[in-house]
């Protein structure tokens, strides 16, 4: 008799573990496998493409990075070279001015025919 007692009452303590674990994984929501194995102090694996790529981006900034010293630098052509960057950059200031002055002309004559109304004719300088 005592058997059958011990044997119910372990029955009913695990029906009674399986209903609080339920309640506790329905409490949980969103678990994820990596919170999972962080709490036995696991982690997953990097993929071969998490190390490969930023290495190879890596490698191809510092590529770029050298030719453009290396054409800065060179010797013989290096004078050539810096005028004809230093030309280049003028021109593109200047197109990027010319580019700045036609938007705010455009935005000036939009604000204007919306706003003449509102603001007696004041024009906006951006």
């Amino acid at each position: 008799m005592n058997r059958n007692i011990s044997k119910a009452l372990w029955t009913l303590g695990s029906l009674i573990g399986a209903q609080q674990a339920a309640k506790f994984v329905r409490g949980i929501g969103d678990v994820d496998l990596n919170d999972i194995l962080g709490v036995v102090g696991l982690e997953r694996r990097p993929s071969a493409y998490s190390r490969v790529f930023p290495a190879l981006g890596l490698v191809a900034v510092s590529a770029a990075v050298g030719a453009g010293a290396a054409l800065l630098l060179a010797p013989s052509s290096g004078e050539e070279l810096r005028a004809r960057l230093s030309d280049g950059l003028d021109d593109v200031k200047h197109r990027l001015d010319d580019v700045k002055g036609r938007v705010n002309d455009k935005i000036n004559d939009k604000s204007s025919r919306w706003a003449m109304p509102f603001t007696g004719g004041i024009r906006f300088r951006f």
